[in-house]
């Protein structure tokens, strides 16, 4: 056998290999991919619920974290289609793209509930934050490119056919169960934490981190200001009816930003009011509200309702700022 037939001889069996070795990664990487999306059901990347959307929604709201866990429709349903738009860390702006892009499901005179927390109007925004690339990544499942911020094809491919290549560092946790759920979240009360701490950190990150200048002056976020203003605007031209909302605290979330920013609620109200006063729409601030200050049992930490305090904070909404009555709790 001549050295040119030796080495032809190596390289097939080398390609071989490859090919056997690429076909075998191939075939490991569809099932991890398929387990992924059938052992996600977290809501922070999963949005199922976009899927099951309903027409003609009479009732809904927007927002952050504070929109996702603060409402539960449930004793309503029957009486009303409602529908909770809102995502973990979702901003102004991408509330007001969900609400452009399913405008057609909502009902003429449908009672917008537009979630305002204390971080909403303040900060560099959030394509300057770390983790904006995967919390951008869901909207790939549910908007069309041209209301994505930042859109590109391939983060749109992985993500609608292997989102595991994206969110990979997740797996593991998913395979050994120790992913939660939204729902077991939801179940749970700030009884089983430390308040305080954790009270301190929800400050930190919504009031503080990448929330100043270089010469420590606070950021004002004038994109998010101006989507507020966008969802409103299209809310009264498609006969929409929106109200502003800030959900229930715990009292240690409050006496932080008290204690360590005493300026900060006075220059967040003065943005609301100004919003208010152009728009001649409401805003009820539930913050303080004394039903919920100091029960621990309504809410999962500091600053977010559990299903229980949800369901309580709900009835209140639907009473006191809709006018539509209480349901049984």
């Amino acid at each position: 056998m001549s050295i040119f037939s030796f080495e032809i001889n190596i390289m097939k069996k080398f390609l071989y290999k490859l090919f056997a070795y690429i076909t075998i990664l191939c075939i490991i990487t569809i099932i991890l991919n398929f387990l992924y999306v059938r052992l996600d059901n977290f809501d922070f990347y999963v949005v199922d619920k976009f899927y099951k959307m309903p027409n003609n929604i009479q009732i809904c709201n927007f927002g952050s974290s504070h929109g996702m866990y603060g409402f539960n429709y449930e004793n309503f349903d029957k009486k009303y289609v409602c529908f909770n738009f809102a995502l973990s860390s979702q901003t102004l702006s991408y509330d007001y793209r969900l609400l452009k892009y399913y405008e057609d499901n909502i009902s003429e005179g449908c009672l917008i509930i537009i979630p305002i927390s204390y971080f909403s109007f303040f900060g560099k925004g959030e394509i300057y934050d770390s983790n904006f690339e995967t919390k951008n990544s869901r909207y790939y499942k549910i908007l069309p490119s041209n209301f994505i911020k930042q859109y590109k094809w391939k983060t749109n491919f992985y993500m609608n056919n292997f989102p595991l290549l994206v969110e990979y560092s997740r797996l593991p946790k998913l395979l050994l169960g120790l992913n939660d759920t939204p729902m077991n979240e939801w179940n749970k009360t700030a009884e089983t934490v430390n308040v305080k701490d954790d009270a301190y950190k929800a400050y930190r990150r919504h009031l503080i981190i990448n929330k100043f200048d270089d010469n420590g002056k606070r950021i004002f976020d004038q994109d998010e200001i101006h989507a507020l203003y966008e969802i409103i605007k299209l809310c009264k031209n498609k006969k929409f009816i929106p109200v502003l909302v800030t959900t229930p605290f715990l009292y240690e979330y409050n006496q932080c930003v008290q204690n360590y920013s005493p300026e900060f609620l006075s220059i967040f109200q003065s943005i609301i009011t100004k919003v208010t006063n152009n728009t001649e729409i409401k805003y009820y601030d539930y913050s303080h509200d004394k039903r919920f200050l100091h029960d621990y049992s309504l809410f999962m930490n500091s600053d977010h309702l559990n299903k229980k305090g949800a369901i309580k904070f709900t009835n209140i909404v639907f009473n006191e700022v809709l006018g539509l009555g209480v349901a049984p709790e």
